[in-house]
């Protein structure tokens, strides 16, 4: 897949007619994923493109999600 033209170079804006979205994240899990995103080399922006483009080409979400063991239950 070939990125957009917007993503092409460094510092250039996406165009203003793609929506934009507002999430609120864990101060803790967006430190975490920044720091892994920037050693791929992707913007959050980026990723959470990849992850919708994902849940459309599937149908849903990307990965398996059932109701199981916790956390708790595993220590």
């Amino acid at each position: 897949m070939v990125a957009p033209w917007y993503t092409r170079e460094i510092g250039t804006a996406m165009p203003s007619n793609i929506p934009a979205i507002t999430n609120r994240i864990e101060p803790e899990v967006k430190r975490e994923a920044s720091a892994i995103l920037d050693e791929l080399g992707l913007s959050m922006s980026t990723a959470v493109n990849t992850f919708l483009r994902a849940v459309i080409r599937k149908g849903g979400m990307p990965f398996e999600m059932k109701v199981g063991k916790t956390r708790s239950d595993n220590q």
